[in-house]
């Protein structure tokens, strides 16, 4: 048991003996590196595609799937992305994008209502422009109508 724990704290935790998430490869080609870590501290998230985007004109039409267990229920949930672009190791902060995905009146997605302990599974659509290339990173956090963290997800983007 002891040893167990020991092998857990080795592989979830960073240098300086912070816990993390491992990083997820979602795609690696030789055009396109999606990867993500949970920023959640106390639980991961799950996301897979169908294909990898690929630099090139006009839209890639990716299927995004997330998939969590609910510690807390969903009667409003609220979605911002924050975008930053790299570049020589130096972070600029593009845009920030605010959603409301859920309200009590107003129930958009299947996982609104859903309660604690439920798992919610939710494909999305998203239509990207790929035309650039470079080092992009993205927060996603979802939070519930209490300010309860659902999911939180840093995600980086390469383009070559």
């Amino acid at each position: 048991m002891v040893l167990c724990l020991l092998v857990l704290l080795c592989v979830f935790t960073d240098g300086a003996g912070t816990l993390q998430w491992p990083e997820h490869v979602l795609c690696d080609t030789s055009q396109t590196q999606l990867t993500y870590t949970s920023c959640d501290p106390f639980q991961d998230v799950g996301f897979t595609i169908n294909n990898c985007p690929v630099r090139q004109s006009g839209k890639t039409n990716i299927k995004l799937k997330v998939s969590l267990l609910l510690r807390h229920s969903i009667e409003e949930l609220f979605l911002s992305v924050d975008v930053s672009a790299v570049d020589h190791g130096v972070e600029h902060h593009l845009f920030m994008y605010p959603e409301t995905l859920c309200l009590r009146s107003l129930q958009r997605f299947t996982f609104c209502g859903r309660r604690r302990g439920e798992l919610m599974n939710q494909d999305w659509p998203v239509d990207l422009k790929v035309e650039l290339k470079g080092h992009y990173k993205a927060q996603l956090r979802l939070v519930n109508q209490d300010a309860d963290l659902i999911a939180c997800a840093n995600i980086t983007l390469n383009l070559k």
